[in-house]
């Protein structure tokens, strides 16, 4: 009886550790996410640097094609566009819009990155083919954001702060974000930069 009873206990032990292995991650990312936020919202600044957005956006629209063969991305990167800011928020704010592409629509749902002059600002445009968000999501001026489907971080795994986080990104750099509904049928999350 013990030796029938060893696979299972093997197998349920297995999946136990799994399990506390998955919200131990889960916590690590909520709790990087918190800090992050916290530190978004002091008012004291971190050293500004004069950074080439243009590099830095192309550097992960080509990190994301690369990683998604399945996908049509567009990118279209005007050269040279540079901004004040500081390059880890900026990054995180990138990878953010991206990850949440990954994890919300299909793995062959079409992407568009782009950046072009406007004006006085940058604007960076990344927009996909998924399903979008509801319909009274879409909102222009964003200062701070919750979580419009709080189902959608707990299947991902994610910790739901991620557009908590692009909005306080774009916020500490001066400029403007806005959630349109994308060309592509999706979500659209446009960012307007200052130029340096």
């Amino acid at each position: 009886q013990a030796k029938t009873l060893f696979p299972y206990t093997t197998l349920f032990r297995s999946r136990a550790f799994g399990r506390v292995t998955s919200e131990i991650g889960r916590m690590e990312t909520l709790i990087h996410d918190l800090l992050l936020l916290a530190e978004l919202g002091e008012s004291a600044q971190r050293e500004l640097e004069i950074i080439d957005l243009s590099a830095l956006v192309k550097a992960h629209a080509d990190d994301f094609a690369m990683l998604h063969p399945l996908r049509t991305v567009s990118i279209e990167v005007k050269s040279e566009i540079v901004i004040s800011g500081v390059r880890d928020y900026l990054s995180r704010f990138i990878q953010n819009a991206l990850n949440n592409i990954s994890r919300h629509t299909d793995a062959d749902a079409p992407v568009g990155i782009s950046l072009q002059l406007s004006g006085k600002s940058a604007k960076l445009l990344i927009e996909d083919g998924g399903k979008g968000l509801p319909e009274n999501a879409y909102r222009e001026n964003i200062q701070s954001l919750n979580r419009f489907d709080k189902s959608r971080s707990r299947e991902s795994g994610g910790s739901g702060l991620g557009m908590s986080i692009m909005a306080a990104v774009v916020e500490k750099s001066n400029g403007v974000l806005q959630l349109r509904k994308s060309s592509l049928g999706g979500l659209a999350v446009i960012a307007r930069f200052p130029l340096s």
